[in-house]
């Protein structure tokens, strides 16, 4: 009977430590184990940054020979091809500013940045038409800086903002070119043609970019933008052998195109 008892306990005993199941974990228990997820951070308000950048240059020359040239067409076909296209690339150090509004996930802004570039190159070509007509052609392209307004466009996915961009670009183009027949310098006479352009150009800038909210107020992003900056040209006319040199004369033209590489640490007020 003593046995019989003891079984019976046991048996119920089990049950009852069952559906009694864990402890129960208190509410301050969970806050504890679990923190709240990070909140997302306004994108509403204006920036200040700094950036650095790479940038590859596209620049195609044409010189169109006229006047005097145009009676002996083959130099001046020779010569007019072998214009040389100074495609350069080189950095960039600038800075920025810029507003920023959100709207829902949508973020609108404007920005202004300028840099100073390193992006130049120049080429000496030596042309043998004949035994009686070798010539040297100098070209120089230079670009200093560059300046660029326009508004962009993003949608935020939180601490993250993919944008677009386009707006007005503004750079200086240094462009210059001469010719010169070698074998008349060789004869202690001299026919060079030479001339120099310097302006400052308005074009166009279209562009993308993704930027990181690392805090609330610092930023960091990477950017591509292309840059097309028009041309630049200028007309010049024949100086030594007397006065028939100046019938020879020419047109020189260089356009300017650029891919930009840059990225930025910014600061959100």
């Amino acid at each position: 009977m003593k046995i019989f008892f003891t079984f019976l306990a046991v048996v119920c005993a089990v049950p009852a430590l069952l559906l009694a199941g864990p402890e129960p974990i208190s509410s301050k228990e969970v806050k504890q184990v679990v923190p709240p997820p990070p909140s997302c951070p306004t994108w509403t308000g204006f920036y200040i940054g700094g950036f650095a950048g790479y940038k590859f240059s596209v620049v195609d020359t044409d010189l169109n020979l006229d006047g005097a040239w145009e009676d002996i067409p083959e130099i001046a076909g020779t010569l007019e091809s072998n214009s040389p296209d100074l495609d350069n690339s080189g950095a960039e150090l600038g800075g920025l500013i810029g507003f920023n509004y959100q709207w829902h996930n949508w973020v609108f802004g404007a920005e202004a940045a300028g840099g100073y570039l390193w992006a130049r190159d120049s080429e000496v070509d030596n042309i043998s038409i004949s035994d009686f007509d070798d010539y040297s052609l100098s070209s120089s392209f230079k670009t200093h800086y560059l300046v660029t307004v326009a508004p962009r466009i993003g949608y935020a996915f939180c601490r993250w903002l993919p944008y677009v961009t386009g707006g007005l670009a503004f750079g200086d183009l240094d462009y210059s070119q001469r010719l010169v027949n070698l074998t008349l310098r060789e004869l202690n006479e001299s026919f060079r043609d030479r001339g120099s352009e310097s302006d400052t150009n308005i074009g166009w800038m279209v562009g993308g970019g993704l930027e990181y909210a690392m805090t609330s107020h610092w930023h960091v992003r990477g950017q591509y933008q292309f840059i097309d900056l028009g041309d630049i040209d200028f007309h010049t006319a024949g100086t030594g052998v007397g006065g028939p040199a100046s019938d020879f004369t020419g047109h020189h033209e260089a356009e300017l195109r650029e891919h930009n590489v840059s990225f930025a640490l910014i600061y959100q007020f």
